[in-house]
């Protein structure tokens, strides 16, 4: 798929340093039993604070539209992306990482003792394949790494909350 090489290594790198301290998470989603309970309802929004691109320095992104939210068996994510571009895309857009669709090749597992479950995906916008790889940890934090066929890899830091009902 010519997703970048370094991608395995930079999500041991991510896990490694386990959950971050959250802010503004929502209070019961410190129990490792909810989190579990919102991710397997498939009803939940990831919204991140920090952008880690491969080689430079942390972005903040508070105060930036970025998501990933997940409704039943479909996705829709925006984030944005700097970094370099290895082939593809084109003029005009936005430059960011864009998928909304099926949610492809879903893979979810709980790392009980770890407190924490691991969401991967996969999907295609345009010409570009896309893979993600969310950590979702006890407190509600969020690590998310994405590998393109396009792009280096990049990954981000943010919480999750549960979809706002409708009609908020």
């Amino acid at each position: 798929m010519g997703f970048n090489f370094l991608a395995p290594f930079i999500l041991l790198l991510i896990l490694s340093c386990g959950g971050m301290k959250q802010s503004g998470s929502e209070e019961n989603l410190k129990d490792f039993q909810k989190l579990s309970e919102l991710v397997n309802s498939r009803e939940f929004e990831i919204e991140n604070e920090w952008l880690m691109p491969l080689g430079g320095s942390m972005i903040n992104l508070i105060g930036n539209p970025n998501y990933i939210r997940f409704k039943a068996d479909s996705v829709d994510v925006f984030l944005p992306y700097f970094g370099v571009r290895q082939s593809g895309g084109g003029y005009g857009g936005n430059g960011g990482i864009t998928y909304t669709g099926p949610v492809k090749d879903l893979e979810i597992s709980e790392g009980a003792a770890n407190k924490n479950i691991q969401l991967n995906f996969s999907g295609k916008h345009n010409s570009e394949n896309l893979e993600f790889f969310i950590t979702l940890y006890q407190g509600g934090s969020v690590t998310t790494l994405v590998s393109s066929s396009q792009r280096q890899s990049i990954s981000y830091r943010g919480n999750v909350k549960p979809l706002p009902e409708e009609g908020q």
